[in-house]
Protein backbone atom coordinates (compact mmCIF):
# COMPACT_ATOMS: atom_id res chain seq x y z
CA UNK A 1 0.00 0.00 0.00
CA UNK A 2 1.05 3.42 -1.19
CA UNK A 3 1.62 5.83 1.71
CA UNK A 4 0.90 9.39 1.15
CA UNK A 5 3.61 11.69 2.53
CA UNK A 6 2.50 14.44 5.08
CA UNK A 7 2.11 18.00 4.19
CA UNK A 8 3.52 19.84 6.91
CA UNK A 9 4.05 23.04 7.16
CA UNK A 10 4.63 26.04 9.64
CA UNK A 11 3.90 30.19 9.19
CA UNK A 12 5.79 31.38 11.89
CA UNK A 13 5.82 35.40 13.10
CA UNK A 14 3.28 36.82 10.54
CA UNK A 15 0.44 39.14 12.17
CA UNK A 16 -2.77 37.28 11.63
CA UNK A 17 -5.78 39.03 10.80
CA UNK A 18 -9.34 37.59 11.45
CA UNK A 19 -12.00 40.11 11.77
CA UNK A 20 -14.67 37.19 12.29
CA UNK A 21 -12.66 35.36 15.30
CA UNK A 22 -11.08 38.36 16.77
CA UNK A 23 -7.61 37.88 15.51
CA UNK A 24 -5.02 40.74 15.42
CA UNK A 25 -1.40 39.50 16.89
CA UNK A 26 1.17 38.26 15.67
CA UNK A 27 0.73 34.33 15.80
CA UNK A 28 2.30 30.74 14.28
CA UNK A 29 0.40 29.02 12.05
CA UNK A 30 0.71 25.23 11.97
CA UNK A 31 -0.71 22.95 9.01
CA UNK A 32 -0.96 19.18 8.42
CA UNK A 33 -2.63 18.36 5.30
CA UNK A 34 -5.65 20.58 4.81
CA UNK A 35 -5.86 21.73 8.10
CA UNK A 36 -5.15 24.24 10.33
CA UNK A 37 -3.96 22.02 13.55
CA UNK A 38 -2.53 24.98 15.64
CA UNK A 39 -2.33 29.00 16.57
CA UNK A 40 0.76 29.92 18.47
CA UNK A 41 2.32 26.65 19.69
CA UNK A 42 3.33 23.94 17.44
CA UNK A 43 1.58 20.55 18.51
CA UNK A 44 3.95 17.86 20.30
CA UNK A 45 5.99 16.35 17.61
CA UNK A 46 4.95 18.73 14.72
CA UNK A 47 7.93 18.55 12.56
CA UNK A 48 7.06 21.03 9.57
CA UNK A 49 7.98 19.93 6.10
CA UNK A 50 8.24 23.54 5.02
CA UNK A 51 8.81 26.65 6.90
CA UNK A 52 7.19 30.44 6.03
CA UNK A 53 8.60 33.12 7.57
CA UNK A 54 5.81 35.87 7.60
CA UNK A 55 7.52 38.48 10.08
CA UNK A 56 6.75 42.19 9.55
CA UNK A 57 3.56 40.39 7.15
CA UNK A 58 0.01 39.80 7.45
CA UNK A 59 -1.82 36.75 7.18
CA UNK A 60 -5.63 36.86 6.07
CA UNK A 61 -8.27 34.23 5.70
CA UNK A 62 -7.83 32.81 1.74
CA UNK A 63 -10.02 35.60 -0.07
CA UNK A 64 -13.67 34.56 -1.38
CA UNK A 65 -14.76 35.78 -4.75
CA UNK A 66 -18.62 35.64 -5.28
CA UNK A 67 -18.86 35.90 -9.04
CA UNK A 68 -16.13 35.75 -11.52
CA UNK A 69 -16.58 34.70 -15.26
CA UNK A 70 -13.58 32.00 -15.98
CA UNK A 71 -14.33 31.65 -19.67
CA UNK A 72 -13.86 28.37 -20.23
CA UNK A 73 -16.09 26.12 -21.65
CA UNK A 74 -16.28 27.97 -24.77
CA UNK A 75 -14.32 30.98 -24.52
CA UNK A 76 -10.87 30.06 -24.18
CA UNK A 77 -9.56 33.14 -26.15
CA UNK A 78 -11.03 34.86 -23.33
CA UNK A 79 -9.86 32.66 -20.64
CA UNK A 80 -9.75 28.81 -19.14
CA UNK A 81 -10.10 27.87 -15.38
CA UNK A 82 -6.40 27.11 -15.67
CA UNK A 83 -5.34 30.67 -16.11
CA UNK A 84 -7.76 32.87 -14.39
CA UNK A 85 -7.33 30.25 -10.63
CA UNK A 86 -3.94 30.97 -11.41
CA UNK A 87 -4.74 34.93 -11.37
CA UNK A 88 -6.97 34.63 -8.73
CA UNK A 89 -4.58 32.83 -6.29
CA UNK A 90 -1.96 35.51 -7.22
CA UNK A 91 -4.83 37.59 -5.37
CA UNK A 92 -4.48 35.53 -2.38
CA UNK A 93 -8.49 34.51 -3.47
CA UNK A 94 -8.53 30.60 -2.90
CA UNK A 95 -12.51 30.23 -3.22
CA UNK A 96 -14.08 31.33 -6.59
CA UNK A 97 -17.73 31.08 -7.54
CA UNK A 98 -18.26 30.57 -11.38
CA UNK A 99 -20.66 32.09 -13.17
CA UNK A 100 -22.91 30.19 -15.53
CA UNK A 101 -23.34 32.11 -19.02
CA UNK A 102 -20.23 29.34 -20.68
CA UNK A 103 -20.91 27.67 -23.84
CA UNK A 104 -22.42 25.40 -23.70
CA UNK A 105 -24.34 27.40 -20.54
CA UNK A 106 -23.90 25.26 -17.09
CA UNK A 107 -27.77 24.24 -16.86
CA UNK A 108 -26.77 20.16 -16.46
CA UNK A 109 -24.87 18.06 -13.99
CA UNK A 110 -22.17 16.97 -16.48
CA UNK A 111 -21.05 21.12 -16.76
CA UNK A 112 -20.89 21.80 -13.09
CA UNK A 113 -19.18 18.29 -12.76
CA UNK A 114 -16.40 19.50 -15.70
CA UNK A 115 -15.85 22.58 -14.18
CA UNK A 116 -14.91 21.58 -10.79
CA UNK A 117 -13.07 18.87 -12.42
CA UNK A 118 -10.88 21.21 -14.03
CA UNK A 119 -10.64 23.24 -11.56
CA UNK A 120 -9.13 20.75 -9.23
CA UNK A 121 -6.53 19.38 -11.71
CA UNK A 122 -5.35 22.73 -11.95
CA UNK A 123 -4.81 22.86 -8.26
CA UNK A 124 -4.97 27.03 -7.73
CA UNK A 125 -8.32 27.53 -6.33
CA UNK A 126 -11.55 26.02 -5.09
CA UNK A 127 -13.75 26.79 -7.63
CA UNK A 128 -17.58 26.60 -6.48
CA UNK A 129 -19.64 27.03 -9.62
CA UNK A 130 -22.85 28.63 -9.72
CA UNK A 131 -25.69 26.41 -12.01
CA UNK A 132 -28.16 28.61 -14.48
CA UNK A 133 -31.71 29.07 -13.23
CA UNK A 134 -33.03 28.55 -16.21
CA UNK A 135 -32.32 26.14 -19.29
CA UNK A 136 -29.40 27.57 -21.66
CA UNK A 137 -30.07 30.71 -19.37
CA UNK A 138 -33.41 31.48 -21.73
CA UNK A 139 -35.39 32.61 -18.86
CA UNK A 140 -37.95 30.55 -20.28
CA UNK A 141 -37.58 26.73 -19.11
CA UNK A 142 -36.37 25.52 -15.54
CA UNK A 143 -33.44 23.86 -15.38
CA UNK A 144 -32.68 20.57 -13.57
CA UNK A 145 -32.45 22.72 -10.00
CA UNK A 146 -32.29 19.09 -8.10
CA UNK A 147 -28.74 17.79 -10.33
CA UNK A 148 -27.46 20.96 -10.32
CA UNK A 149 -27.54 20.99 -6.40
CA UNK A 150 -25.91 17.68 -6.31
CA UNK A 151 -23.22 18.26 -8.61
CA UNK A 152 -22.10 20.88 -6.17
CA UNK A 153 -23.40 24.41 -7.08
CA UNK A 154 -23.73 26.41 -4.45
CA UNK A 155 -26.57 28.45 -6.03
CA UNK A 156 -28.47 28.80 -9.22
CA UNK A 157 -28.70 32.33 -11.37
CA UNK A 158 -30.24 33.74 -14.52
CA UNK A 159 -27.26 36.50 -14.39
CA UNK A 160 -28.96 39.40 -15.47
CA UNK A 161 -30.80 37.86 -18.57
CA UNK A 162 -34.40 38.69 -18.56
CA UNK A 163 -37.09 36.09 -17.65
CA UNK A 164 -40.11 35.21 -20.43
CA UNK A 165 -42.31 36.54 -17.75
CA UNK A 166 -42.80 36.85 -14.21
CA UNK A 167 -44.78 34.13 -13.75
CA UNK A 168 -41.26 32.11 -14.91
CA UNK A 169 -39.22 33.70 -11.97
CA UNK A 170 -42.19 32.80 -9.65
CA UNK A 171 -42.11 28.93 -10.56
CA UNK A 172 -38.35 28.92 -10.35
CA UNK A 173 -38.21 30.11 -6.84
CA UNK A 174 -41.23 27.91 -5.67
CA UNK A 175 -38.73 25.16 -6.99
CA UNK A 176 -35.45 26.39 -6.04
CA UNK A 177 -37.12 27.03 -2.40
CA UNK A 178 -38.80 22.94 -2.50
CA UNK A 179 -34.71 22.18 -3.12
CA UNK A 180 -33.67 24.45 -0.77
CA UNK A 181 -31.09 25.78 -3.25
CA UNK A 182 -29.79 29.64 -2.77
CA UNK A 183 -31.04 31.93 -5.86
CA UNK A 184 -28.52 35.05 -7.30
CA UNK A 185 -30.22 37.52 -8.86
CA UNK A 186 -28.88 40.33 -10.64
CA UNK A 187 -31.78 43.15 -10.78
CA UNK A 188 -32.21 44.38 -14.49
CA UNK A 189 -34.90 45.54 -16.24
CA UNK A 190 -33.92 44.90 -19.54
CA UNK A 191 -36.72 46.76 -21.44
CA UNK A 192 -36.28 49.99 -18.90
CA UNK A 193 -32.42 49.79 -19.73
CA UNK A 194 -33.18 49.93 -23.50
CA UNK A 195 -29.71 48.68 -24.46
CA UNK A 196 -28.13 50.88 -22.24
CA UNK A 197 -24.09 51.07 -21.89
CA UNK A 198 -23.50 53.35 -18.80
CA UNK A 199 -25.61 55.07 -15.90
CA UNK A 200 -28.06 57.53 -17.26
CA UNK A 201 -26.90 60.44 -15.92
CA UNK A 202 -25.55 64.41 -16.74
CA UNK A 203 -22.52 62.05 -18.34
CA UNK A 204 -23.99 59.79 -20.89
CA UNK A 205 -26.32 62.90 -21.92
CA UNK A 206 -22.84 64.56 -22.35
CA UNK A 207 -21.14 61.75 -24.13
CA UNK A 208 -24.26 60.81 -26.06
CA UNK A 209 -24.46 57.27 -25.05
CA UNK A 210 -26.92 55.45 -24.60
CA UNK A 211 -27.93 55.27 -20.39
CA UNK A 212 -29.15 52.33 -18.22
CA UNK A 213 -31.50 54.67 -15.72
CA UNK A 214 -31.45 53.73 -12.19
CA UNK A 215 -35.10 52.29 -12.14
CA UNK A 216 -33.65 49.36 -14.55
CA UNK A 217 -31.96 48.12 -11.64
CA UNK A 218 -34.82 49.12 -8.94
CA UNK A 219 -37.94 48.29 -10.57
CA UNK A 220 -36.63 44.71 -11.03
CA UNK A 221 -35.23 44.02 -7.75
CA UNK A 222 -38.53 45.29 -6.31
CA UNK A 223 -40.21 42.21 -7.91
CA UNK A 224 -37.25 39.55 -6.86
CA UNK A 225 -37.91 40.74 -3.20
CA UNK A 226 -41.52 40.58 -3.72
CA UNK A 227 -40.93 36.59 -4.93
CA UNK A 228 -38.77 36.06 -2.30
CA UNK A 229 -41.19 37.17 0.42
CA UNK A 230 -43.85 34.85 -1.33
CA UNK A 231 -41.57 32.05 -1.78
CA UNK A 232 -39.17 31.96 1.63
CA UNK A 233 -35.97 31.56 -0.68
CA UNK A 234 -32.62 31.95 0.25
CA UNK A 235 -31.89 35.27 -2.12
CA UNK A 236 -28.83 37.00 -2.94
CA UNK A 237 -28.66 40.21 -4.93
CA UNK A 238 -25.34 39.91 -6.54
CA UNK A 239 -23.63 43.30 -8.06
CA UNK A 240 -25.57 45.96 -6.62
CA UNK A 241 -24.99 49.70 -8.18
CA UNK A 242 -27.01 51.91 -6.28
CA UNK A 243 -27.67 53.61 -2.85
CA UNK A 244 -31.64 53.03 -4.00
CA UNK A 245 -30.78 49.28 -4.22
CA UNK A 246 -28.95 49.15 -1.01
CA UNK A 247 -31.45 50.92 1.26
CA UNK A 248 -34.43 48.16 -0.60
CA UNK A 249 -32.43 45.50 0.65
CA UNK A 250 -31.46 46.41 4.09
CA UNK A 251 -35.26 47.11 4.45
CA UNK A 252 -35.59 43.47 3.15
CA UNK A 253 -33.25 42.50 5.63
CA UNK A 254 -35.26 44.47 8.15
CA UNK A 255 -38.37 42.68 7.68
CA UNK A 256 -36.80 39.33 8.18
CA UNK A 257 -36.67 37.97 4.60
CA UNK A 258 -33.42 36.34 4.00
CA UNK A 259 -31.45 38.60 1.75
CA UNK A 260 -27.77 38.95 1.27
CA UNK A 261 -26.01 41.27 -1.40
CA UNK A 262 -22.94 41.95 -3.14
CA UNK A 263 -21.22 44.90 -4.77
CA UNK A 264 -18.59 44.66 -7.70
CA UNK A 265 -15.46 46.40 -6.38
CA UNK A 266 -15.68 48.45 -9.70
CA UNK A 267 -18.41 50.27 -8.11
CA UNK A 268 -16.49 50.94 -5.41
CA UNK A 269 -13.75 52.73 -7.10
CA UNK A 270 -15.18 54.15 -10.32
CA UNK A 271 -17.95 55.97 -11.48
CA UNK A 272 -19.89 57.01 -14.27
CA UNK A 273 -17.49 60.01 -14.76
CA UNK A 274 -14.78 57.83 -15.51
CA UNK A 275 -16.16 57.43 -18.82
CA UNK A 276 -15.78 60.44 -20.21
CA UNK A 277 -12.55 59.76 -21.79
CA UNK A 278 -14.86 56.91 -23.98
CA UNK A 279 -12.48 54.50 -22.27
CA UNK A 280 -13.84 51.20 -23.02
CA UNK A 281 -12.17 49.44 -19.88
CA UNK A 282 -14.63 51.37 -17.99
CA UNK A 283 -17.92 49.86 -20.27
CA UNK A 284 -18.65 47.05 -17.47
CA UNK A 285 -22.11 45.23 -16.93
CA UNK A 286 -23.58 46.17 -14.62
CA UNK A 287 -22.63 50.21 -14.59
CA UNK A 288 -20.85 52.35 -12.56
CA UNK A 289 -22.95 55.16 -11.17
CA UNK A 290 -22.45 58.14 -9.82
CA UNK A 291 -20.29 59.11 -6.88
CA UNK A 292 -23.35 59.41 -4.28
CA UNK A 293 -23.78 55.90 -5.30
CA UNK A 294 -20.08 55.22 -4.89
CA UNK A 295 -20.15 56.93 -0.99
CA UNK A 296 -23.19 54.89 -0.21
CA UNK A 297 -21.79 51.34 -1.00
CA UNK A 298 -18.38 51.85 0.28
CA UNK A 299 -20.67 52.96 3.44
CA UNK A 300 -22.64 49.67 3.12
CA UNK A 301 -18.72 47.75 3.09
CA UNK A 302 -17.54 49.78 6.40
CA UNK A 303 -21.36 48.61 8.36
CA UNK A 304 -20.44 45.25 7.30
CA UNK A 305 -23.58 44.81 5.15
CA UNK A 306 -22.46 43.62 1.79
CA UNK A 307 -19.80 41.64 0.63
CA UNK A 308 -17.42 42.39 -2.17
CA UNK A 309 -17.09 40.53 -5.49
CA UNK A 310 -14.70 41.11 -8.65
CA UNK A 311 -17.01 40.72 -11.15
CA UNK A 312 -14.26 39.43 -13.17
CA UNK A 313 -14.98 39.25 -17.04
CA UNK A 314 -11.75 38.78 -19.07
CA UNK A 315 -11.20 39.72 -22.55
CA UNK A 316 -8.92 39.67 -25.52
CA UNK A 317 -7.82 42.90 -26.60
CA UNK A 318 -10.26 43.06 -29.57
CA UNK A 319 -13.03 42.88 -27.92
CA UNK A 320 -12.37 46.46 -26.43
CA UNK A 321 -11.15 47.74 -29.77
CA UNK A 322 -14.04 49.52 -30.93
CA UNK A 323 -16.49 52.85 -29.95
CA UNK A 324 -17.37 52.16 -26.74
CA UNK A 325 -20.95 51.01 -26.83
CA UNK A 326 -20.02 48.38 -29.82
CA UNK A 327 -17.37 46.79 -27.42
CA UNK A 328 -17.81 43.41 -25.42
CA UNK A 329 -18.21 44.87 -21.41
CA UNK A 330 -16.10 43.85 -18.25
CA UNK A 331 -13.04 44.10 -17.05
CA UNK A 332 -10.32 41.65 -16.38
CA UNK A 333 -9.71 41.84 -12.12
CA UNK A 334 -8.76 38.82 -10.59
CA UNK A 335 -4.39 39.52 -11.09
CA UNK A 336 -5.59 43.23 -9.29
CA UNK A 337 -8.04 41.95 -6.76
CA UNK A 338 -5.81 42.19 -3.64
CA UNK A 339 -4.28 45.58 -4.44
CA UNK A 340 -7.52 47.71 -5.72
CA UNK A 341 -8.72 46.12 -2.63
CA UNK A 342 -5.87 47.68 -0.35
CA UNK A 343 -6.22 51.00 -2.47
CA UNK A 344 -9.38 51.61 -0.88
CA UNK A 345 -7.72 50.78 2.49
CA UNK A 346 -4.71 53.40 2.06
CA UNK A 347 -6.80 55.60 1.10
CA UNK A 348 -9.02 55.38 3.92
CA UNK A 349 -12.23 54.84 2.36
CA UNK A 350 -12.63 51.54 3.65
CA UNK A 351 -11.27 49.96 6.93
CA UNK A 352 -9.22 46.91 7.07
CA UNK A 353 -11.45 45.29 9.48
CA UNK A 354 -14.19 46.02 6.44
CA UNK A 355 -12.05 45.28 3.44
CA UNK A 356 -11.07 41.84 4.75
CA UNK A 357 -15.02 40.93 6.45
CA UNK A 358 -16.28 41.87 2.89
CA UNK A 359 -13.66 38.73 0.79
CA UNK A 360 -14.03 36.15 3.67
CA UNK A 361 -16.17 35.61 6.42
CA UNK A 362 -19.46 37.55 4.60
CA UNK A 363 -19.21 36.00 1.54
CA UNK A 364 -18.50 32.84 2.90
CA UNK A 365 -21.61 33.41 5.19
CA UNK A 366 -23.84 34.89 2.03
CA UNK A 367 -23.31 31.16 0.49
CA UNK A 368 -23.70 28.75 3.62
CA UNK A 369 -19.98 27.88 3.38
CA UNK A 370 -17.68 26.93 6.34
CA UNK A 371 -14.62 28.88 4.98
CA UNK A 372 -13.60 33.19 5.58
CA UNK A 373 -11.94 32.34 9.21
CA UNK A 374 -8.42 30.87 10.43
CA UNK A 375 -9.79 28.71 13.01
CA UNK A 376 -8.81 25.61 14.43
CA UNK A 377 -9.73 22.36 12.46
CA UNK A 378 -10.50 24.79 9.76
CA UNK A 379 -9.71 24.21 6.01
CA UNK A 380 -6.08 26.05 5.70
CA UNK A 381 -6.82 28.91 3.37
CA UNK A 382 -5.19 31.72 3.55
CA UNK A 383 -2.74 34.57 1.94
CA UNK A 384 0.50 36.30 3.47
CA UNK A 385 0.47 39.87 2.54
CA UNK A 386 3.34 42.49 2.40
CA UNK A 387 1.25 45.76 3.11
CA UNK A 388 4.11 47.75 2.72
CA UNK A 389 5.05 46.47 -0.96
CA UNK A 390 3.57 47.59 -4.61
CA UNK A 391 2.22 45.37 -7.42
CA UNK A 392 2.94 47.21 -10.56
CA UNK A 393 0.64 46.06 -13.25
CA UNK A 394 1.93 45.23 -16.81
CA UNK A 395 0.97 43.09 -19.74
CA UNK A 396 4.07 40.98 -18.83
CA UNK A 397 2.89 40.65 -15.47
CA UNK A 398 -0.66 39.77 -15.26
CA UNK A 399 -1.45 36.24 -15.55
CA UNK A 400 -5.38 36.31 -16.35
CA UNK A 401 -6.21 35.53 -20.51
CA UNK A 402 -7.74 38.87 -20.20
CA UNK A 403 -5.84 42.25 -21.07
CA UNK A 404 -8.68 44.30 -19.89
CA UNK A 405 -7.27 45.31 -16.90
CA UNK A 406 -8.25 48.95 -15.72
CA UNK A 407 -4.63 49.28 -13.53
CA UNK A 408 -1.99 48.08 -16.59
CA UNK A 409 0.72 50.35 -15.82
CA UNK A 410 0.16 51.78 -12.73
CA UNK A 411 1.16 50.95 -9.46
CA UNK A 412 -0.59 49.09 -6.47
CA UNK A 413 -0.29 49.10 -2.88
CA UNK A 414 0.56 45.39 -1.24
CA UNK A 415 1.59 42.43 -2.48
CA UNK A 416 0.56 38.85 -1.86
CA UNK A 417 3.67 36.93 -1.05
CA UNK A 418 1.58 33.29 -0.37
CA UNK A 419 -1.05 31.89 -0.81
CA UNK A 420 -2.34 28.85 0.86
CA UNK A 421 -5.30 26.71 -0.79
CA UNK A 422 -6.57 23.76 1.41
CA UNK A 423 -2.97 23.23 3.34
CA UNK A 424 -1.14 23.53 -0.57
CA UNK A 425 1.04 26.81 -1.90
CA UNK A 426 -0.37 27.74 -4.82
CA UNK A 427 1.57 31.26 -4.87
CA UNK A 428 4.62 32.62 -4.15
CA UNK A 429 5.80 36.32 -5.21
Amino acid sequence: MLIQPQNKIAILGGHVFDPALGLDEVLDIFIENDTIVALGLAPQGFHPVETISAKGKMIFPGFIDLNAFLGEPGFNQKGSIASETQAAARSGITTVCSTPNSQPVVDSATLANLIQDKAHDAGYCNVLPIGALTAGLKGEQLSNMYALKEAGCIALSNLDNPFKDTRVAQQCYHYAMGFDIRVFVTPLDTALAHGGCMHEGPTSTRLGLAGTPLSAETSSLAQHLILCEETGIKLHVSRITSERALKMILDAQQQGLSVTADVALGNLLFTDEDCLAYDSLKHVTPVYRSESDRQALLKAVNDGQVSICSNHRPHELAAKMAPFAATESGVSVLDSFANALFSLVKSQQLTLKAAITAVTSAPAKAIGQNLGELSLEKRADLCIVDMNGQSQVTLESIISKGHNNPWLEQTLPGKVMCTINGGHIVYQA
